[in-house]
């Protein structure tokens, strides 16, 4: 897939970015809190997370960590930097705008890597999954967050076509994504009660 075609399925986060936070915090609070939690963070460990959005999961970071923070939208970079600004972060955190197909960083950069609500919305997530663990550090833990069924059944086959128009993902088989990524699944947890189906996966990089 091109990267004009990344831009035009990414173009919905312009309109979402403004309200985003007033609709979604409350109901992702658990799972942002449960992955940082999952990692058992060190003093100076450095996290990626992959598709931050407006920042909201970083008030769950403490502060005797670093985090480089990605997203394709720069709208949505732009309310998560206001946030900085207003200190709604104790950690020490880095915003860039970037291609999360193509991560601009060097292979084992980070001790670990979050992403939340993300994998399932951009355009292939196993080559987003690959660069992941590509640069998590050999042992390091990745932290998925997304809502996820076994099987997608009727009513999820037909309801498929208008979440990916909406900007609200596509069905993905996480747990064939992991194998897939020769990653080894130590934990598995429902997460997020007021939404359905939204699942943490905690995986150990090779």
């Amino acid at each position: 897939m091109t990267e004009d075609n990344r831009k035009h399925r990414h173009g919905i986060y312009k309109l979402y970015a403004p309200i985003y936070d007033r609709f979604m915090a409350p109901s992702f609070a658990e799972g942002h809190s449960k992955m940082y939690a999952a990692l058992n963070l060190k003093k100076d460990d450095h996290i990626l997370e992959v598709g931050v959005g407006t920042g909201i999961s970083l008030t769950h970071v403490p502060e005797f960590v670093k985090v480089d923070a990605i997203d394709y939208s720069e709208p949505m970079l732009v309310k998560a930097r206001q946030r900085q600004e207003k200190g709604d972060f104790v950690a020490e955190i880095k915003f860039q705008q970037m291609d999360a197909h193509v991560l601009e960083f060097d292979t084992d950069s980070f001790d670990h890597c979050v992403v939340a609500h993300t994998l399932a919305v951009v355009a292939e997530p196993e080559v987003v999954l690959r660069e992941i663990v590509r640069v998590t550090k050999p042992s390091g833990l990745i932290a998925i967050v997304n809502h996820y069924k076994d099987k997608k059944g009727i009513i999820g086959t037909l309801w498929n076509p208008f979440r990916k128009r909406l900007g609200l993902g596509k069905h993905v088989d996480f747990k064939d994504l992991i194998k897939k990524c020769n990653l080894e699944l130590l934990n598995e947890e429902r997460v997020n009660n007021f939404t359905t189906h939204t699942r943490m996966l905690v995986c150990k990089n090779p």
